[in-house]
C-alpha cells in the first residue's frame, strides 16, 4: 500500500494564522520526544507485531465488553441524528478494523442487524479468550432482557467452527473487503478509530462506495492524534511535528497516516459519496494554537489542526 507524502503537497495562497508564541524548548522537546516514541512503536511492531488495538487489553474483560457496548450506542446515536432513525434490523452492516474481538458484531446482531462482516489486515479476533463472549452476552442480557442470547451465542459458535454464520470475519493483508465480501452487499458501514490506520485511503473510500448498496451510510469515528500513549496526553498533534522524510524513517503497517480532515472530505467526495458531514468531537479552542510547531504542511488554517478526533457520516446516491 502507497505511503502518502505530504511534503510535495501544494501550499493554500492564502496566509496562515499565525500561532501564538510559545517557549521553543517546549516545541524542541516533544519534537526529540516524540521520535523516541516513534522509534519505540516502530520496534514493538517489529518485536510483537500489532498486538493491543486499545488502550487496554482484551484479558481485561469488564473493560473490553464495556468499551463494544458504548461504541455501537455512539454509532447507533450518530446515525439517529442524521436519519432521525437508530433502527437497524435486517442490515447487512460492515466493520473496518474490529480490533481484538468480535463482540460489537454481537451486540449490532442482538439490535437485529441481518449480518455482521468485519475486516482487518491483523488476526487479532483469534486470540479473544471464550469468557470474553460469556460475559459480553451475560452484559446484552442485563441491557435488554428480551434479546435472543441463544441464538447469539449460537452465531458466535458456528463462526468459530467455520461454519456459515450471521458473523463473518476477513482478514486481508490487502484489504480487499469489497472482493471478501461482494460489491452492492452492504447496508451500513462503521468503523472506530480504524480510517487513520489506512496508508492508501482513497482506494478504501472507493472500495466502499463499491461494497455498499444505493443509499447505504457511513458512520466513522477517527482518531486525528498521535497514539503512543504517554505522549498523546501532553503532546496530541505529536505526530504533525515532522517532515514526511523523517516520519517514513518510522513506518510500520498501520501507523497513523497523518491525514486531516480535508483530505477524508475529497477522497469521499471524489469516490462519489454525498451527504458528507465531518464534524469534531474532541478539540483544541483554536487552529492557530494547536498548529504552533507543526511542521509547515500542517501550519494551514484549512488542517484544522484543533481537531483531535472527529466523525465522519455520509451516503451513497
Amino acid at each position: 500500500m502507497a505511503f502518502l507524502l505530504y511534503d510535495n503537497m501544494k501550499q493554500p495562497a492564502t496566509t496562515p494564522a499565525q500561532p501564538h508564541p510559545l517557549p521553543s524548548r517546549y516545541h524542541w522537546f516533544y519534537f526529540v520526544a516524540g521520535l523516541i516514541f516513534l522509534a519505540l512503536a516502530k520496534t514493538k511492531n517489529r518485536l510483537r507485531g500489532y498486538v493491543t488495538p486499545k488502550p487496554f487489553s482484551i484479558t481485561e474483560t469488564e473493560k473490553s465488553v464495556a468499551y463494544d457496548l458504548r461504541i455501537v450506542d455512539q454509532w447507533l446515536a450518530r446515525l439517529q441524528g442524521i436519519t432521525g432513525s437508530s433502527n437497524i434490523e435486517g442490515k447487512h452492516i460492515l466493520e473496518l478494523g474490529p480490533g481484538s474481538d468480535l463482540g460489537i458484531g454481537l451486540y449490532l446482531l442482538a439490535k437485529g442487524a441481518a449480518s455482521y462482516s468485519a475486516c482487518d489486515v491483523h488476526p487479532l479476533v483469534y486470540n479473544t479468550p471464550d469468557h470474553f463472549y460469556d460475559q459480553l452476552l451475560q452484559a446484552i442480557r442485563l441491557r435488554d432482557p428480551s434479546a435472543d442470547t441463544d441464538s447469539l451465542r449460537q452465531a458466535w459458535l458456528d463462526w468459530k467452527n467455520g461454519q456459515p454464520s450471521k458473523l463473518r470475519y476477513v482478514v486481508r493483508k490487502d484489504f480487499d473487503f469489497c472482493t471478501a465480501f461482494g460489491e452492492s452487499s452492504m447496508d451500513l458501514v462503521f468503523s472506530q478509530a480504524a480510517f487513520e490506520h489506512f496508508d492508501d485511503f482513497p482506494a478504501v473510500a472507493n472500495q466502499l462506495f463499491r461494497i455498499c448498496k444505493s443509499g447505504a451510510r457511513i458512520v466513522a469515528e477517527i482518531d486525528l492524534k498521535t497514539h503512543s500513549r504517554w505522549i498523546r496526553d501532553h503532546d496530541p498533534n505529536n505526530i504533525y511535528r515532522y517532515p514526511n522524510w523523517l516520519y517514513r524513517w518510522f513506518y510500520f503497517p498501520g501507523i497513523p497516516n497523518r491525514l486531516r480532515p480535508r483530505h477524508y472530505r475529497a477522497a469521499f467526495e471524489q469516490a462519489g459519496w454525498n451527504s458528507l458531514a465531518i464534524t469534531p468531537i474532541n478539540h483544541r479552542p483554536a487552529h492557530a494554537q494547536a498548529a504552533a510547531g507543526m511542521h509547515r504542511a500542517f501550519t494551514a488554517p484549512e488542517n484544522q489542526m484543533h481537531w483531535l478526533s472527529v466523525a465522519l457520516t455520509a451516503q451513497k446516491p
